[in-house]
């Protein structure tokens, strides 16, 4: 089996070199063929580097960024193998993640994207998939159902429990294992997500299509998450990104459902944990950017109700 790999990059030159590093030196169990790393118009090191530490990377130098989506899309044009494995530059594979991605797709029928469990630095879990924007997203995160399935999660990886491979409605964009062919067929990425909201709208169209999507939680790829948006600590400007894209994701997809009573759930949600973290921001520092991040959400979700009603619709 071979495997493409398209990387994104975008002023993250360290990580990138990392990320090249790891999938060089940790064995993957399969061969890798063309790898490519799309620059989205970096205004640091990150092309030198790569052509001076990586000279068989093929490098697509864009002279604009045009968003994560657009980036996919000119590195999948570029791609021959069947499968295609499409990341961030701020992730570092681990023996087999490859592998393991590959073989699981095989124990399903028609599964077009996979996706690893994803990990921080310290190896801890990390969020690989959610749900879709919506009134799915809201009652899971509302009734604590997310937050229950992430703990029980966090605590079979930290016993060693062995985890099957599932399906779930979206993966992460960060690392993505995509069936060439299936990509293809349903025209790739809508670029006209910029950032935020790609991969949950990709999925949704995939499903659509008759292909599934499946989570593989023996593949483990560590993912810097937040390195070009500010983790815990997101700008004003990223967090209105990614409320603004699930808006235009419910827009598509959902056109009958009432998005200002959507907003108004999430709004609740967000200042629901925001007091929730309350206690603890005493102690963490963590903690203190997790409240600021979730009151500015909640702000953000409660104006775009508001927004949403002005214009007409009714909660």
């Amino acid at each position: 089996m071979i495997i493409d790999i398209v990387l994104i990059s975008y002023n993250t030159q360290t990580l990138l070199l990392k990320c090249l590093n790891s999938l060089k030196h940790a064995p993957q169990g399969c061969e890798i063929g063309k790898v490519i790393v799309v620059d989205n118009a970096s205004s640091d090191l990150t092309i030198e580097n790569v052509r001076e530490n990586f000279p068989e990377v093929e490098i697509i130098a864009l002279d604009t960024n045009m968003g994560y989506a657009h980036a996919v899309n000119v590195g999948m044009n570029h791609t021959i193998s069947e499968w295609v494995f499409v990341g961030n530059a701020d992730i570092e594979f681990r023996p087999n993640s490859l592998l393991n991605l590959w073989q699981a797709t095989k124990q399903f029928q028609d599964i077009a994207i996979a996706c690893p469990q994803q990990v921080y630095p310290d190896n801890s879990r990390q969020r690989s998939w959610g749900f879709f924007p919506g009134y799915s997203e809201a009652l899971h995160y509302l009734t604590f159902s997310s937050a229950i399935e992430h703990m029980i999660e966090f605590i079979a990886m930290k016993i060693g429990i062995a985890r099957s491979s599932r399906l779930i409605p979206y993966a992460d964009g960060a690392a993505l294992l995509i069936h060439r062919a299936s990509f293809i067929a349903i025209e790739g990425f809508d670029d006209s997500f910029f950032f935020f909201g790609e991969e949950a709208d990709f999925c949704q169209r995939m499903w659509k299509s008759g292909k599934g999507v499946l989570f593989v939680p023996s593949s483990i790829i560590m993912h810097v998450r937040g390195a070009t948006y500010g983790g815990n600590s997101p700008s004003l400007r990223s967090l209105e990104m990614l409320v603004n894209a699930k808006k235009k994701f419910i827009a598509k997809h959902s056109p009958t459902s009432s998005l200002a009573f959507i907003m108004f759930l999430m709004g609740t949600y967000h200042a629901l944990m925001s007091f929730l973290y309350l206690p603890f921001g005493l102690l963490s520092r963590n903690y203190r950017s997790k409240i600021q991040m979730n009151t500015i959400l909640s702000a953000l979700y409660l104006l775009g109700m508001k927004s949403t009603a002005s214009k007409g619709e009714s909660i």
